[in-house]
């Protein structure tokens, strides 16, 4: 398997194989033993000598066990560059004969092992010794003179000399190749030879820009050239590889256990930038503040206490800060905390001994946050002319609580307690501000005009149709690309952590959507807008709240405000607008205005919604969906087999924006609760919205939350096929109502006594059948980072799912119902509701062709109307019906992912996270998101702290590969270590020259031999042909270095490991996997193979022919010297027999067919994650699917199909029969068993 152009990789027999090392035996049938003979054997001993390598203080020692061979027969010579070799050679002849045969066998054998060795290795003193067939080889080590105190004291000076603050003018200010900066690189390689004598070691790591202490050498004169011509790497200003330590510089660096494959370089700069932060923020302050913020500038030059040059009073209170938000330290610890620290510290020390304290050092840098009294029945604020009343001018309630309700004396004064009501209003125009004030994040808001990836598919919001019209029709807006275009969203929490509604505080969220996408929803961008006080939720009266918002975004509409842009370094006119609200279904109806139940729910069908009331189940359902089929469709005449009557209706298209405004600008109604009802209307309200001068022209103003919709058809879906109590779709009641609706009449229920019997439905399970959809779920490990561990949801005594999240139903829909089914339904049912979860997963895809979404239409309303066909009435609640009009909202506004719930839904649970004091919760969340804000802010002026709101992913600086469990060191067969030295060398850009010529040589030398026997012959011949030719260029001083140690080989140590992380991946071995509730240990690999077969039988699909599949066994790390490569070790499939693509579209392997093995290894680098679940179907076979990662804005990776390798695959295709299929007036009743439902 090579993913190199070539001949390599060949399927069609072994002996074609390049990887293969069997060879045909001319004498196998003979009645003599060959392969196995006693010559043979004595030879393979040699050629698989392992030799072991120890060091002790006096000496490195060799050891070699050699049964067998004399003392002649072997060799040990020391070559130029410090190579010790080891090699040996024996030939054996043997001869047989009688009167009918004569047999002559000769077998020779040889093994040469190569081991660079240290500086302090005395060559001139190499002992050998060969005692009962054991060589040992003794190389001596000279004495490593220690530093004496004049050295020390020399480095001392040096490094005091070019302190931190220093370092980065001549480092990457100076010119190198003035005399100073000369004088300065002596310095530090002075430095660096002090800190090698001192740790014995024979080499220096090179600081330049390419090497980047991945790279050692022994020859200073090599250092210093790279560091005059290439210069120091970026941020090296702590010299920590060269005998520094964090203590004496500010400096942080995350080292890996695979120092030689770490590309990671951390963004923090060396040292705190508090005079940057402190100027970027002084536009903000207000001019009563500004004598606490010049405290501040004293604050933050004054040191911790006398002597310290690493901590000022200020940054010592942020760093602390930054720990305390970042690990949820309760107030209470923190003040503990400040207070030991303040006695540890010298008596003179500046640190604050209480939160109060340090909360008022930071007071100047936050940010205004209003608290407005509210009417406790929602009528209005107390703002503007309001400010000053004391009751509310609607309802005439109270403003405040009073402390005594029951006093009668009007003569006596009562006091006035806290307000009934609280808003808290966070104005979004200084957080902008801020935003832009520094440079880093004013970039990041132009991203979507700069940096946005634009080849017609629809990655980001910036993508969407709705985007560009908006920018057409206000050009002097679109012209501007700062201008900010935010989404909105907003719910009820408990603050208390509990899921009981008797409590509901109702945050407002924004989200900015000039961002990358994987930032846009990160909690550092999600700005907490307002905050409702509860604990009754406002409902249709949210508008009251909103106000304060609302007049902000009209200002920042036009004529916007005057902000200053770190980044161009100008000052420019900011605008901002709403580009679309993303709430639950409820909230929303409270944010638009529209009635979301009743018989006309849907709020984009409106008044054209089709709905059918079920008398005994007393609810509305929604089953219109052929309205949307073609006009000469022939579902549209059948009656039975969906609601009893034909379809002639066509479905209107979705209203714009104006006729909608149209039908509710005229709505005049009084919030407040306790108020008369109003008529009834599908409009409850003329929204706030409507007041923003754009809204009208929204294709897409609320957004349908995919993340809730999902949830609910998934609980339908799995509650009907498990006949969950109190989830079921089915029952008696819906089984009458299909009765008078005159259809279904086989599924009519049977009244036996104090019993109901109910006939199996097409969709009604047997009691084996849940026992194996459960079994099947019940069975999967996924690997890491994919979802929680599914089998936590099964219960198998039950036979049911229990506790499911939005996330546990999003991966069941989009992954796991599928496979579950299989076998267990007929084919119909089974293929719709395959084609159901299909959907889903097609929807959620990251990037999207617009082309296709015509298509996903039609399909997603032909497998709604079979499902019509089949399941109950009952079923289709409005919340499946909205799933008809997802497709058209992508069409407008681009990828659901960044309109999901999701990352609300969890900012919503760190909020509940601030609640310290259970009085009051809501001003503990306010509390706590202010402190955030202020540290999050500073977080990125200061050195060696993590940002709050971008958690850092566990695979920054990994993605190049680092070992994780289990490391240990083997020494392999000579055989094995050769196999899979050469498959680096054949997928290895660097090599792949010397392997095409190597081709040609043996093509021109061999002009009469075939294709098949050159690539034979270039697997025996190229690693050692390859030596000789690097050599032959090494004379003329003309080889890249990577080249020569990939030449020579790697060391014989091999580091291995049980769990390795790359490509952003987590892989474990099978054993490992076996220990782990995850599966980490499957891979597959896309490679460019050639078959050497004169077959002209049509070739396989791409998928069985050129994808392969595996089990990692083994994790390899390879040394060679100036750097490692990391192996895989896999026990592959084999794919003629052991992959195939069923009629259902699914990827299934047979694990027990092997196949390769002589080709066992690839490079870690190449390898694509999956993971195996067992066919319910056939236990033989196992269902493939693609595992997850999230690499995007790791180790600055913007683009993820171009860091792939090739083209991530849906877990299954499209491959269920056709939508059209013929019509069965049976298909709805199940005749395979007939274990129907008994209800009492």
């Amino acid at each position: 398997m090579s993913i190199i152009p070539s001949f390599f990789g060949g399927r069609r027999s072994n002996i074609f194989d390049p990887f293969s090392l069997d060879v045909w035996d001319p004498f196998k049938d003979f009645p003599f033993p060959t392969s196995s003979s006693d010559a043979s054997r004595e030879t393979s001993a040699l050629v698989n000598t392992r030799v072991d390598w120890k060091e002790t203080p006096e000496a490195h020692v060799f050891k070699a066990d050699l049964p067998g061979i004399k003392k002649e027969e072997v060799k040990v010579e020391v070559e130029d560059d410090r190579i010790l070799q080891i090699s040996g050679e024996r030939n054996v002849e043997k001869e047989d004969k009688n009167d009918t045969w004569h047999r002559v066998e000769r077998s020779s054998g040889k093994f040469t092992r190569r081991f660079r060795l240290p500086e302090n290795a005395k060559l001139n003193e190499v002992k050998a010794s060969m005692e009962n067939g054991v060589l040992t080889i003794t190389v001596p080590k000279e004495e490593v003179k220690k530093p004496d105190m004049f050295s020390k004291i020399v480095c001392s000076i040096l490094v005091r000399a070019s302190p931190t603050m220093d370092r980065n003018d001549w480092m990457y200010q100076m010119p190198r190749a003035s005399l100073e900066y000369l004088a300065h690189v002596d310095q530090f390689m002075e430095v660096a030879e002090n800190n090698r004598l001192k740790n014995g070691e024979s080499d220096i790591w090179c600081p330049c820009r390419d090497c980047r202490n991945f790279c050692k050498y022994s020859d200073h004169i090599i250092i210093k050239e790279h560091l005059i011509v290439r210069g120091f790497m970026k941020r090296y200003t702590c010299w920590i590889r060269h005998g520094e330590d964090f203590d004496n510089c500010n400096y942080t660096f995350d080292q890996d256990l695979n120092e030689k494959n770490d590309n990671f370089e951390p963004d923090n700069d060396s040292r705190d930038n508090l005079d940057g932060m402190l100027h970027d923020v002084e536009d903000d302050i207000a001019d009563k503040d500004y004598d606490k913020f010049e405290q501040l500038f004293i604050d933050s030059e004054k040191p911790l206490y006398d002597g310290c040059s690493k901590f000022t009073k200020l940054s010592a209170v942020l760093k602390l800060f930054n720990l305390k938000a970042n690990n949820g330290w309760s107030d209470k610890s923190f003040t503990n905390l400040l207070e030991i620290l303040h006695e540890m510290l010298p008596e003179d020390n500046e640190l604050p001994v209480s939160l109060y304290q340090a909360k008022k050092l930071m007071c100047p840098m936050g940010l205004e946050i209003e608290r407005i009294h509210a009417c406790p029945n929602d009528c209005m604020l107390y703002r503007n002319e309001d400010v000053d009343l004391r009751e509310c001018r609607i309802c005439g309630t109270s403003r405040y609580k009073r402390k005594d309700q029951t006093k009668d004396n009007s003569d006596l004064k009562v006091k006035d307690g806290p307000p009934a009501k609280m808003l808290w209003y966070l104005p979004i125009i200084p957080r902008l501000k801020r935003f832009f004030a520094n440079a880093k994040e004013a970039k990041l808001l132009r991203w979507h005009a700069e940096d946005r990836k634009r080849d017609g598919k629809l990655r980001h919001v910036a993508d969407s149709p709705q985007w560009r019209n908006i920018d057409n029709i206000f050009e002097d807006f679109g012209n501007e690309i700062r201008n900010i275009r935010f989404g909105l969203s907003s719910d009820g929490i408990n603050p208390f952590g509990s899921i009981s509604s008797r409590h509901s505080t109702w945050p407002v969220l924004l989200c900015i959507y000039n961002l990358p996408p994987w930032l846009c929803m990160k909690r550092k961008y999600i700005l907490m807008s307002l905050l409702i006080q509860g604990p009754k939720q406002p409902g249709n009266d949210i508008d009251v709240y909103l106000a304060p918002l609302i007049e902000d975004l009209k200002k920042l509409w036009s004529p916007g405000i005057e902000v200053y842009d770190a980044y161009g370094k100008e000052r420019f006119q900011l605008r901002a607008m709403i580009f679309c609200t993303i709430n639950d279904f409820p909230a929303y109806g409270n944010l638009s205005g529209y009635s979301t139940k009743g018989e006309k729910a849907c709020p984009i069908c409106e008044d054209d919604t089709h709905s059918l009331r079920l008398r005994n189940c007393g609810k509305h359902v929604y089953m219109g969906h052929r309205r949307s089929l073609p006009k000469n469709h022939p579902y549209r005449k059948l009656k039975s087999l969906f609601d009893g009557t034909t379809e002639h209706r066509v479905a209107r298209q979705p209203l714009n924006g104006r006729t909608v405004y149209s039908r509710v600008k005229h709505l005049d109604i009084v919030f407040g609760k306790g108020r008369p009802t109003p008529p009834k209307n599908i409009w409850k309200k003329k929204s706030i919205f409507w007041d923003l001068p754009y809204w009208e022209y929204l294709s897409v103003r609320h957004c349908l939350d995919v993340m809730h919709i999902e949830k609910n058809v998934c609980d339908s879906l799995i509650g009907l096929l498990l006949n969950i109590p109190g989830k079921s779709k089915d029952g008696v009641k819906v089984r009458k109502d299909m009765v008078e609706m005159g259809i279904r009449a086989e599924l009519a229920p049977v009244d036996n006594g104090k019993r109901t019997y109910l006939p199996p439905a097409c969709y009604t399970l047997s009691k084996v059948e849940k026992t194996r959809f459960c079994q099947c779920l019940h069975g999967i490990k996924v690997p890491s980072g994919y979802s929680a561990n599914i089998k936590k949801l099964v219960s198998m005594k039950d036979l049911k799912l229990l506790g499911m999240k939005s996330h546990d139903c999003h991966v069941l829909m989009t992954h796991m119902i599928p496979i579950a089914i299989r076998g267990i339904l007929p084919d119909h049912i089974r293929h719709t509701i395959t084609k159901l979860c299909l959907f889903f997963n097609m929807i959620h895809s990251k990037v999207i062709d617009p082309e296709v979404l015509d298509l996903w239409q039609k399909e997603i309303i032909m497998t709604l109307c079979q499902l019509e066909m089949y399941f109950p009435p009952s079923f289709f609640d409005v919340m499946v019906h909205l799933v008809s009009h997802i497709v058209e909202e992508i069409k407008f506004c681009g990828p659901v992912f960044l309109r999901y719930m999701y990352p609300f839904e969890r900012y919503m649970g760190v909020l509940k996270g601030y609640v310290r004091n259970r009085s009051r919760p809501e001003g503990s969340i306010v509390e706590g998101y202010a402190s955030e804000e202020v540290i999050d802010f500073c977080t990125d002026y200061l050195a060696g702290v993590t940002n709050i709101g971008i958690p850092q992913s566990r695979h920054e600086g990994r993605l190049g590969g680092i070992g994780t469990i289990g490391k240990k060191f083997i020494t392999p067969r000579y055989d094995e270590l050769q196999n899979a030295h050469f498959f680096v060398l054949q997928n290895l850009t660097d090599v792949a020259p010397f392997v095409h010529e190597h081709m040609r040589y043996l093509h021109e030398m061999n002009k009469s031999k075939s294709d098949k026997w050159v690539v034979t012959e270039h697997n025996k011949t190229f690693a050692a042909w390859f030596k000789e030719r690097v050599k032959q260029d090494r004379r003329g001083e003309n080889v890249n270095q990577v080249v020569e140690h990939l030449a020579y080989g790697p060391i014989h140590v091999v580091s291995t490991y049980q769990g390795y992380d790359i490509n952003g991946y987590t892989f474990y071995t099978k054993k490992q996997d076996d220990k782990s509730t995850l599966q980490n240990s499957g891979v597959t690999l896309i490679a460019t193979t050639t078959e050497f077969s004169g077959s002209n039988n049509e070739a396989r699909s791409k998928i069985a022919k050129d994808s392969y599949y595996g089990v990692i066994q083994e994790i390899w790390e390879l040394d060679y010297t100036l750097f490692t490569v990391p192996l895989f070790k896999c026990k592959w499939v084999e794919n003629r027999r052991g992959v195939k693509v069923d009629n259902d579209g699914f990827t299934i392997v047979d694990l027990s067919r092997d196949g390769y093995v002589s080709e066992p290894f690839i490079l870690a680098k190449q390898a694509s994650q999956v993971f195996f679940v067992e066919d319910p179907k056939d236990s033989k076979w196992h269902i493939v699917l693609h595992g997850k990662r999230h690499i995007l804005g790791v180790e600055n990776v913007t683009d993820e199909d171009e860091y792939d390798q090739f083209d991530e695959l849906p877990p299954f295709s499209v491959g269920v029969p056709p939508t059209n299929m013929p019509i069965d007036e049976t298909t709805y009743l199940r005749t395979d068993h007939a274990e129907g439902l008994w209800v009492n």
